[in-house]
């Protein structure tokens, strides 16, 4: 009776094993479309503004001059040389206003609308880059389709698309 318990119960294993599809492999040859990036592009630089968290104490902040125009591309990135990467890692993500600029703004509804940021969740894209001595981490929430935000030292920068 044992026996037989084991025989039915391999059996079945059997049927469902064959039953099951084998892994598929891409066909060689075939292009498989790879999302396009709402990131990846040419941005130039529309304007700078202190931080709405600045807390007046101290120098005030200052845009980076150098912030003029960077690019962001899957396999490298380029402008200032805190953005300039042989090989950037991205990652994207959905946040509600007031986690923006890491839920320093305060008061996220209203600041994220002078900001322009009309959504209640806004796509962010984090930038990563680790070369050398260097370790850079920063985010970039998606203002509308052809603009974005940076929140860097007290300073709210807004990018533009560029058309190349």
């Amino acid at each position: 009776m044992k026996m037989m318990k084991h025989t039915i119960l391999a059996s079945a294993l059997l049927a469902v094993a064959a039953c099951t599809p084998a892994a598929e492999t891409p066909a060689e040859g075939v292009d498989v479309p790879t999302p396009r990036n709402p990131f990846f592009g040419t941005w130039e630089l529309v304007s700078a503004r202190i931080a709405p968290w600045w807390d007046q104490v101290g120098e005030e902040p200052a845009p980076d001059p150098a912030f003029s125009k960077f690019t962001l591309a899957a396999d490298k990135s380029s402008g200032p040389p805190i953005v300039t990467c042989a090989k950037p890692q991205y990652a994207t993500n959905i946040m509600a206003q007031r986690a923006l600029f890491q839920g320093n703004l305060p008061d996220p509804a209203n600041n994220a609308a002078e900001l322009g940021v009309t959504a209640s969740d806004v796509t962010v894209m984090s930038y990563s880059c680790a070369e050398g001595a260097g370790d850079v981490s920063l985010d970039f929430p998606m203002r509308d389709d052809g603009s974005i935000l940076l929140g860097l030292d007290n300073v709210i920068y807004t990018f533009r698309r560029t058309a190349s």
